[in-house]
């Protein structure tokens, strides 16, 4: 019976999750118009945030709860999703054409990071120090896509249009939907955890498997919207930029958060450390390779980025 209850409201936490972080979104856009600050601006900042809240928040409770296992596996689990099945999905089953911009500083920041957490993982240092240093690589990344988003347009006219003729009643409405949407993300964040650890014990599951598979995958939801949202509208690159953000920000942002909540140093599982950071690896070399090389067969790569991803995961299941 108490598993029935803790299957029923993982599920519960999973969809307002999934509700409420896409309503946040569409708020975030909202006091761009409203405001007249830039979509770019927007875009580089809440929506940016707002689009990881699920996974911070899952970071934080698991954090709290002393489940460092579960929030390691959705931060690197997320990153395993986004990287293998969705870009998977937008070259196999696309005409996309990677742009050199894709593959440009966002896609290095990427890289660098797997590599920093690969190395200081493999001698147990992911501690307070080095998560400082990843939160140190996220407000730099975070910077620079503030400044690249107003590279095209003055300052003033980025921040502001003309204050005097923003509706604040509509604005304070919306800013109002704003938090409360980031309530619910929050809410149904904490039901994923709790009812997680409830499911992984019951079950005699580790919290590892619970956060890379179900918890990972249902936060990462999101990103699989927009990349069909994507495909529909004929914008894959719109999908493969978005993905690559998200991992940035899951590599630096939660996994930085994890290492400084925690006392000790971070253990990573061994399934983290030795199969899931390679196959990142790995997935961002089949990315890059062929387009450096001028060998782009996009199908080609989507299908061994699809075959990564059932790699991993059976790796993962048995």
């Amino acid at each position: 019976m108490y598993l029935f209850y803790g299957v029923l409201l993982f599920i519960i936490g999973l969809i307002i999750i999934i509700f409420s972080g896409n309503w946040m979104v569409k708020n975030a856009v909202k006091i761009s118009s409203i405001t007249g600050i830039s979509q770019a601006l927007i875009g580089a900042t809440i929506v940016s945030l707002a689009t990881t809240l699920p996974e911070l928040s899952v970071t934080i409770f698991s954090s709290i709860g002393n489940l460092q296992n579960l929030a390691i596996g959705n931060a690197v689990g997320s990153v395993i999703f986004n990287l293998t099945f969705i870009v998977g999905i937008v070259l196999f089953f696309t005409r996309v054409k990677i742009h050199q911009s894709i593959l440009g500083r966002n896609f290095y920041f990427m890289v660098f990071t797997v590599i920093f957490i690969f190395i200081f993982s493999l001698f147990g240092l992911i501690n307070r120090v080095t998560g400082s240093v990843l939160i140190i690589i996220f407000l730099m990344y975070f910077v620079l896509n503030i400044i690249e988003a107003n590279k095209n347009q003055p300052v003033h006219e980025c921040i502001v249009k003309k204050f005097t003729n923003v509706d604040k009643k509509n604005l304070l409405y919306v800013i109002i939907s704003f938090l409360v949407s980031s309530f619910f993300v929050a809410f149904g964040a904490k039901l994923l955890v709790e009812n997680g650890e409830l499911i992984a014990k019951t079950l005699n599951i580790s919290d590892h498997i619970i956060g890379v598979t179900i918890i990972a995958i249902g936060t990462s939801l999101p990103e699989v919207v927009t990349a069909i949202s994507s495909i529909r509208q004929k914008s894959s690159s719109i999908a493969l930029g978005n993905t690559i953000g998200a991992n940035v920000l899951s590599l630096t942002l939660l996994i930085g958060m994890s290492a400084i909540m925690e006392p000790y140093s971070l253990i990573f599982h061994s399934n983290i450390t030795f199969v899931a950071i390679p196959i990142i690896l790995l997935s961002c070399l089949v990315l890059y390779l062929p387009i450096k090389l001028k060998f782009c067969k996009y199908k080609l790569q989507g299908a061994v980025l699809l075959f990564l991803f059932l790699i991993y995961y059976l790796t993962v299941i048995i």
